[in-house]
């Protein structure tokens, strides 16, 4: 077996070394941050609707066809060929970021007071908040919109 060659190697002096561990830091940071940066989807989807002012307490689980999360403190459930914002009883930790939550239903609704809990992708719960009123929302005609 022949004897292995390596090339030889020029150390690396300490102001290089700490140049590149802040270029590695000041991309991770990028990276980080970026992967948090959201559009502000409250305006987004929001200005689609506007608020009627009337509010029900509960709806039907079997009616509810959709819910999308607008940020930790707001969601929007379509129901019943309506949509209704509903604007949770304090901050719901992670709902944001996770878009994900386990409600349990004991009567076949989803009521103001209910409890749901955000998961992470693995199952492990985050946080708890509890839903308020369901406001009906009216959508916006495209030509009404700004």
């Amino acid at each position: 077996m022949g004897a292995r060659h390596m090339k030889p190697t020029r150390p690396v002096s300490r102001a290089a070394r700490g140049g590149a561990v802040c270029a590695a830091a000041l991309i991770a940071a990028g990276v980080f941050a970026s992967a948090f940066a959201r559009p502000n989807k409250d305006e987004d989807i929001l200005s689609k609707y506007e608020k009627t002012g009337e509010t029900v307490s509960c709806l039907s689980l079997r009616s509810v066809r959709d819910t999308d999360v607008i940020d930790d403190y707001a969601m929007l459930v379509e129901a019943g060929g309506e949509v209704y914002l509903n604007e949770l009883n304090g901050r719901c930790i992670g709902l944001a970021r996770e878009e994900r939550y386990v409600h349990d239903a004991v009567i076949g609704r989803m009521c103001r007071g209910d409890i749901i809990r955000v998961m992470d992708s693995f199952g492990n719960p985050l946080g708890s908040c509890s839903l308020g009123d369901f406001e009906k929302l009216n959508e916006i005609s495209e030509t009404d919109q700004p």
